[in-house]
């Protein structure tokens, strides 16, 4: 099996994501805010998100990378909550994003959760191209399972 190697995509696309993370959590009070009823609907996302995270890195184990193309002696794992969602991880940071929005009744962090989505996207499409030149039934696997969301 040839050696993948990290390239200017991989480190664009990790940059982004760390810049987003960075700049979700500046204090940037534009003056509207959302009600308060959002708050406990906040707290459940942000818990259940985070318990995504952490179960598919425990998971992920020694296959874990920040980076797209997968590590050297990585090997395909598609089970725990790899099999509901390909990329449980991007899932995780996403339901926890958006709590952390709600919870701090924040529209200016809910446009960068959704700029983060956009972004996930596009780095788990290009992490897919990655994934199949690696392994070949990847094509497979992602016949059968959802990118984010089970059901959709």
């Amino acid at each position: 099996m040839s050696m993948m190697h990290k390239n200017l995509k991989d480190n664009l696309f990790v940059a982004i994501q760390f810049m987003l993370f960075g700049i979700f959590f500046l204090r940037i009070n534009p003056g509207i805010s959302l009600p308060n009823f959002f708050k406990i609907p906040g707290i459940i996302f942000f818990a259940f998100g985070s318990f995504i995270v952490l179960v598919s890195i425990l998971q992920l184990d020694k296959n874990l990378t920040a980076f797209p193309t997968p590590k050297d002696k990585a090997e395909l794992y598609t089970g725990g909550l790899y099999q509901f969602a390909r990329h449980p991880i991007y899932t995780g940071v996403i339901f926890t994003f958006l709590g952390m929005s709600l919870f701090w009744l924040s529209w200016y962090k809910i446009l960068i959760t959704i700029i983060l989505i956009i972004l996930f996207w596009f780095k788990s499409t290009y992490e897919e191209s990655q994934l199949i030149q690696k392994f070949p039934n990847y094509v497979d696997y992602k016949k059968t399972t959802p990118r984010f969301f089970p059901g959709f």
